[in-house]
């Protein structure tokens, strides 16, 4: 159903949002999904990081960053808030936290209900807990379900720990009390994790990948070959941006991957060039998992071929290095 817009110097968001329009992730324009069909609009770069050539063709644009100067007539290709409020029987939730995004939802037959996007959660026990909390209360009571059934928790190493105090592998996984973590559930799932250098979001991200595919999701690079999946993580930091540029070349020199995406906007991934821009899996992979036993059981696969690169001690990584270093 089309809509008729009149801003004058005015966020094309704020006046959705003023008729009744949620965006997913606040607008902040980190998750691709508030699209409208509004050819009138020029495209931005958000436009051109998140949507196909096909969809910017056809006039799809994202409404987060455009603003009004008159009278527009578009069609938004995602709901009012009172459509998507659908009372739930039943429904589990996700937490998932990344150094790119926050992750919450609500999900019932393998499908993602209701969800939000939010920025990187600060580093630290109470942040954590806080909006994983917060979050999915309001989730959950905006759909009136009493209380999730189970809540899957996962984190990046660093929140991980954090959040939860378990810095060590859990190989196949674990449900226990949500009590343990005073989350709204019955209980909670942690996704497998190998080792104390990846975090359950490392199989949620991955899942799905194909051989020869190489993927960028903040300060994790990660390769699919037939029998692993080699991952290094780098902390995104402004003292670390060739630490993490070298780990790209070194991932391209050594796997000479077929097919690159990047998740999430990413200056630094846009510039270099030879990426395609993708959305995040983590929110459907982590539907999918509270559904069912089955992909859980691939997620643990997975897990297992996580080889975690070794880049400091490596010789081509170095080199790498060096040459940014010394550009």
């Amino acid at each position: 159903m089309k809509i008729k817009l009149n801003g004058n110097n005015q966020s094309l968001r704020e006046l959705m949002e003023r008729e009744g329009f949620r965006f997913p992730c606040g607008g902040k324009g980190i998750c691709g999904r508030c699209k409208v069909i509004a050819a009138d609009l020029t495209p931005t770069e958000r436009d051109k990081r998140f949507l196909s050539d096909a969809e910017l063709a056809k006039g799809v644009r994202l409404a987060c960053d455009k603003t009004l100067n008159g009278a527009i007539e578009l069609e938004p290709l995602f709901s009012r808030e009172e459509n998507r409020a659908e009372r739930l029987d039943y429904a589990d939730s996700y937490a998932v936290f990344t150094d790119y995004a926050t992750f919450i939802g609500l999900a019932a037959d393998g499908e993602v209900k209701d969800s939000a996007a939010l920025p990187p959660t600060e580093i630290s026990h109470s942040a954590l807990r806080g909006v994983a909390q917060k979050e999915t209360v309001e989730l959950i009571e905006r759909h009136s379900v009493a209380k999730a059934g189970t809540m899957l928790l996962a984190a990046d190493a660093l929140r991980f720990h954090a959040l939860t105090g378990i810095g060590e592998a859990i190989p196949d996984g674990d449900t226990v009390e949500a009590s343990l973590f005073n989350m709204p559930a019955d209980d909670v799932y942690l996704p497998p994790i190998k080792g104390d250098l990846t975090g359950g979001n490392v199989p949620l991200e991955a899942f799905g990948m194909q051989t020869g595919e190489m993927s960028v999701a903040g300060g994790l690079v990660m390769y699919m070959d037939e029998n692993s999946l080699h991952t290094a993580y780098i902390l995104r930091t402004a003292e670390s941006v060739s630490a993490f540029k070298a780990t790209v070349e070194y991932f391209l020199e050594r796997f000479m991957p077929v097919k690159r995406n990047y998740v999430a906007p990413d200056n630094l991934m846009a510039e270099r060039g030879g990426f395609h821009p993708v959305n995040s899996k983590i929110p459907e992979n982590a539907a999918a998992a509270l559904s069912s036993n089955r992909i859980r059981a691939q997620l643990r696969r997975l897990s297992e071929k996580i080889e975690s690169e070794d880049l400091v001690h490596d010789d081509m990584w170095q080199k790498h290095f060096a040459a940014i270093n010394n550009k």
